[in-house]
């Protein structure tokens, strides 16, 4: 701001790679499919009872683009979903078919429960022992926002001791991430990899362009640009 410097950005692209990573983590850990695959991999037969995605209910804390793409998948495979945002807009509760409620019920009802939020420097820890011993037992977690937004010695308290069955994690508070959670067999862990599509890098790149094309002709956009 100091030197007039325009910083533009490409906030709509990454939306769909996020919510479909998310989706894929939510069908995964309701499937029990990576310690079955590995088991397979190991030549064992063993078959593991699992729960559909249809008719859970799946909340999500953070209710912005990524947020609100998350919902419409989860509606479409008939999954209910329960929503925490103080900043969510109203408008979108009807219009997506969802509950905007209180972070209490999202952690209390929600067999899935997965982060959409911003990170707020004040205050970076989102769950934590308060948060997971509120969970529903056997439920899953899954973390697309933020590293630092999970207490990680917390979530391996809660997966040793049952109280949750599972979760899914696509970024850490450290990077590269070589820690504990790599350890349990009903914990999916990706490497920071949620936009890491062709599709989405190809028309990030693009929209970049665009964006410098458009700032020298005087006609970048406002919801193009951050600064």
């Amino acid at each position: 701001k100091e030197m007039q410097v325009t910083v533009a950005n490409t906030p709509m692209v990454p939306v769909q790679a996020v919510a479909e990573l998310a989706l894929t983590l939510f069908l995964a850990l309701s499937r029990n499919i990576k310690p079955q695959a590995n088991s397979m991999q190991a030549k064992r037969w063993e078959r593991l009872q699992a729960h559909l995605l249809s008719g859970r209910t799946v909340g999500l804390m953070g209710f912005g683009r990524i947020g609100q793409k998350v919902a419409q998948l989860c509606i479409a495979f008939g999954a209910k979903v329960l929503v925490f945002d103080p900043y969510a807009d109203k408008n979108k509760e009807k219009e997506l078919n969802v509950s905007i409620v209180s972070r209490e019920r999202v952690l209390a009802e929600s067999d899935i429960v997965s982060l959409h939020a911003s990170k707020d420097k004040n205050q970076p820890i989102l769950i934590g022992k308060a948060e997971l011993d509120q969970m529903k037992n056997g439920s899953v977690l899954v973390n697309l926002a933020r590293g630092e937004m999970v207490d990680e010695s917390a979530l391996i308290d809660a997966l040793q001791s049952g109280k949750l069955a599972g979760a899914g994690l696509d970024v850490f508070g450290q990077e590269p991430y070589h820690g504990p959670l790599c350890d349990f067999d009903q914990v999916i862990l990706t490497p920071h990899c949620a936009t890491l599509t062709l599709e989405t890098r190809s028309e990030m790149e693009i929209q970049c362009v665009e964006n410098a094309i458009d700032f020298l002709n005087g006609k970048l956009r406002p919801d193009r640009h951050v600064i």
